[in-house]
This record gives structure tokens, sequence and C-alpha cells, in this order.
């Protein structure tokens, strides 16, 4: 294995993929790990076509429903935060409410340092985007430690979120009704 001494610290710079790491045969491709990533990985869209398509809030600037229900108001095919938790755990059934609560507190942390006026959205705002750093780097473990369902979740709401108030008033209660939800059906032993 290659040393890389990239900075001050004895390490550091991306490390370029190995040919030998990615094997292709029949048009499956293999990363690091090799997990087969030649399908594609289930995505909210697949469950809830519109999501976030028009934001979080609705005409009068309020919150809309379906993301804290259980399901779509007048939807009969039972879409809605409840059945993305529970496809998220039927795709992977070792996903812990640990699991889900690391990525909650993060964002309740940024929610204090807005309240508390400790810094301003503009400041937090990098430390909210990591979430999707943090998102790719469980599920891109081996075994992944999220399904795709929630890091696509993740990745979706960070895209959303550009103001304050998309994160506030949007995104946490939409989060936090995921994480209530997922108390149904998540597992709670392996915390």
């Amino acid at each position: 294995m290659t040393q890389f001494r990239g900075s001050q610290f004895g390490g550091g710079g991306a490390r370029p993929r190995d040919s030998s790491q990615q094997h292709h045969g029949g048009g499956v491709s293999y990363g690091r790990g090799g997990r087969d990533r030649s399908q594609p990985d289930d995505t909210v869209a697949n469950h809830w076509p519109d999501y976030l398509k028009e934001g979080y809030f609705d005409a009068e600037g309020n919150l809309k429903t379906e993301y804290v229900s259980s399901s779509i108001p007048g939807d009969d095919k039972q879409r809605g935060v409840e059945e993305l938790i529970r496809a998220m755990t039927l795709a992977h059934p070792k996903l812990t409410t640990g699991q889900l609560r690391r990525f909650f507190q993060h964002c309740r942390g940024l929610e204090t340092s807005l309240k508390s006026g400790m810094a301003n959205w503009h400041h937090l705002r990098s430390r909210f985007e990591f979430l999707s750093a943090a998102a790719a780097d469980a599920y891109g473990k081996s075994p992944s430690k999220i399904p795709g369902l929630f890091y696509d979740f993740i990745r979706r709401n960070v895209a959303a979120v550009k103001t304050e108030r998309d994160f506030r008033s949007g995104f946490l209660p939409h989060f936090e009704a995921l994480v209530g939800f997922g108390s149904l059906y998540v597992d709670k032993e392996r915390n």
C-alpha cells in the first residue's frame, strides 16, 4: 500500500482509485467494498414522486402537512413520512435509532447554535452541508451502515434547504417526524 504524505499531519489527500479494486465483468461494476452498484439504489422519488418538488411550504408559507404526517392527505397510495421510514427499514433491517439520531442530533446542535445567537445561518451552512458527506460515509461503508433510501433522503433535503427558515421550519420538523415514526419500525436493540 502506498503511503500518502500530503500534509503536515502525516497524510491527507485523496487516494486515487486503484484499478485493481474495481472489477468489470458482465456490466457489473464493483467499487471499493465489493458492493454491486450496477443497480440503481432505492430513492425517495420511488416512494414519493413529487417529494420536495415545490419546497417545504404551501402558498401561505405554512409547512406542508405531508412532511410531518404519516401519509399525504388525499393520497390513497400510502405515501408519506411513515411509509418512507418503513421502506428504509425494509431495505436495511439493521438500521438503528442510534444511527438516525446521530444525524438528527447534528441538526439539533445547529438549531441550538442559531437559537442561542452563537452563530448565524451563514456561518452554520457549511456544517449543515456536511450532513451529506456524513451520510455518504455511512452509506459507503461495507457493509453499509444506512440504507440508500436514507442517504437519498439526506441528500435531497440538504439540497432543498436554502435558508435558515427552510432549515428550522421545514427540514427540522420533517426530519423529526421521520425519527418519530421510526420508533415504530427501527431496531431499538442496537443503539
